[in-house]
């Protein structure tokens, strides 16, 4: 199954996509996207991962659209994975 196909069957795009899932989300091919985008990706482990948030801030930048911006009234919430990986290196 593509990364295409199991978007399908998302309700959202996610927050953090693959450069397949990313280059669809910004309707040019995986090759463009790479060219344009490669530098803002952030790597983790074997994959690099693209930001949904930061991609509609570049998208509204290009359209001189009001930016996106997280919401920063509400606390931070938790973030399991960071504390996973936190307790792993304890141990």
């Amino acid at each position: 199954m593509s990364a295409l196909d199991r978007i399908e069957r998302l309700p959202d795009w996610p927050a953090r996509m693959t450069a397949p899932v990313a280059a669809a989300y910004m309707g040019v091919s995986q090759s463009t996207f790479l060219t344009r985008f490669a530098a803002i990706g952030m790597k983790e482990g074997g994959n690099t991962l693209w930001a949904k948030l930061q991609l509609d801030t570049i998208v509204a930048q290009q359209f001189n659209l009001t930016p996106i911006v997280a919401p920063s009234a509400a606390p931070a919430p938790v973030d399991e994975y960071e504390a996973w990986k936190a307790s792993r290196k304890k141990g």
